[in-house]
């Protein structure tokens, strides 16, 4: 069970990273498959994401070669890694989506994840 609160937790810090974070870049910066360190970091800055969320950011937004000539402490495995989380906690077919990808209507449908036990509870309306 603790597991699952974990994963609902980390589904809903990480949820502006894949479906708010694109509009805004797109937006500012135009309709681009990956933005830059910079151009991405005024839109964390924007959106006031967390410190947490913020690698997870840079990662679905930037390329790893973008990261890799700018930021210092994150390794091609890190990238990598979050990209997989990612991908896995929102359904993504693969870890190698772009920006374009996220934006497109077909994926910007919200559905909750499986795993929250209380969505459809119907519980708690008095």
């Amino acid at each position: 069970m603790l597991a699952l609160v974990r994963r609902y937790l980390t589904y809903r810090r990480l949820r502006p990273v894949i479906f708010v974070l694109p509009g805004h870049l797109v937006k500012g910066e135009g309709p681009e498959r990956h933005y830059t360190l910079g151009q991405v970091r005024r839109a964390i800055a924007d959106l006031k994401l967390s410190a947490r969320a913020t690698p997870y950011a840079l990662a679905a937004a930037c390329t790893l070669q973008e990261l890799e000539k700018s930021v210092a402490d994150i390794s091609a495995a890190d990238y990598q890694q979050m990209r997989a989380e990612l991908a896995d906690l929102f359904g993504l077919a693969s870890a190698d989506f772009t920006m374009d990808m996220l934006r497109s209507k077909a994926f910007n449908r919200h559905e909750p994840v499986p795993e929250n036990v209380y969505a459809g509870s119907g519980g708690g309306h008095h």
